[in-house]
């Protein structure tokens, strides 16, 4: 449901032939030999034409993106912070062999994942430099829920949940229950939600709009903090919903700033773009090719674009940030 921020970088690619070729000295002119033989040349030209103007220009991009907001960026952010995180990653996913095999099959190794963190990192300095949004409307726009779930099955093979009466009958239960106790929430949605949350006691965290499904979300963003819901039906099943005191929301409130800004973002692409050409005339960017230009001006800085290219590759996205 959480739509990342790492959905609009622009993705990791390969052409390392042609851009060792137009490293510190860029050819000015296509026709520029790249190997020869008795057979025939590879020029400039033939390269480009074999990997695509397209492709150039994403790889281009992201080289001087990086080099960019490293240059911007680079001492405010902390390696130390980005490794044990990747660690707690590894753990997450079973171990670095398991870990390694994940970036294998997305055709990254790890160097390359640490270094795309990097720039994840950098690009959230930019955006915060960039999007104003105040404590206020990060308040509006979250809060801190836990809930107890009683899954509906979705069909007769399903082997989790309940029926819908049997779902029904037992939400109702928890109800009265908790009518009489209401301190006993967590007690009641470790041992009886159906949901992963329930080793937490059934706590979500901080929900932001736009995150959960619509039902859950009108009932949530109704309570004040510490009031529990009537019985709230979604796709899933029965939900009892219990809006937590924002007690930590001051060492939350960076986290949350960030999710704000990539929902943002998801609905005004517009938001990056402007940021990038902002900075690409901060640092007098001089494009040496035309074709490359065009494609960056066309694909990456087209908001438009932007936002085909970033819900395209959603479905790709194999590991979290």
């Amino acid at each position: 449901m959480n739509k990342g921020l790492q959905k609009l970088i622009i993705p990791l690619s390969a052409s390392a032939i042609l851009l060792g070729a137009c490293g510190n000295s860029a050819p000015s002119s296509k026709d520029e030999t790249l190997i020869s033989s008795k057979a025939g040349d590879v020029k400039v030209e033939d390269v480009m034409k074999d990997i695509g103007s397209n492709q150039i220009a994403s790889s281009s991009f992201k080289l001087l993106l990086g080099k960019i907001l490293e240059d911007k960026y680079g001492e405010k952010v902390d390696d130390k912070k980005i490794n044990e995180e990747i660690d707690s990653q590894i753990e997450k996913y079973g171990g670095k062999e398991q870990f390694e095999s994940l970036l294998k099959q997305q055709k990254v190794t790890m160097d390359e994942y640490k270094e795309q963190r990097r720039l994840i990192e950098y690009q959230k300095l930019l955006l915060n430099e960039k999007v104003k949004i105040s404590d206020k409307e990060i308040k509006d726009q979250t809060k801190k829920a836990s809930h107890i779930l009683i899954k509906v099955k979705e069909d007769d093979n399903d082997k989790e949940g309940l029926s819908d009466k049997e779902a029904k009958k037992k939400i109702e239960e928890i109800q009265k229950q908790l009518q009489k106790n209401p301190k006993d929430f967590d007690k009641i949605a470790k041992k009886e939600s159906m949901d992963s949350s329930s080793e937490q006691n059934g706590s979500l965290g901080y929900v932001v709009k736009g995150q959960m499904v619509e039902p859950f979300e009108k009932a949530l963003f109704k309570l004040k903090d510490g009031e529990i819901s009537d019985v709230v039906k979604t796709d899933y099943g029965y939900h009892i919903i219990r809006a937590d005191k924002q007690t930590d929301f001051n060492k939350e409130k960076a986290k949350l700033k960030s999710k704000l800004i990539q929902n943002k973002l998801q609905k005004e692409p517009k938001i990056l773009t402007d940021a990038y050409k902002e900075l690409l005339d901060e640092y007098n960017v001089d494009y040496k090719d035309r074709d490359i230009k065009n494609a960056i001006e066309d694909s990456i800085l087209n908001p438009e674009a932007l936002q085909k290219a970033s819900q395209s590759s959603q479905s790709g996205q194999g590991l979290g940030v």
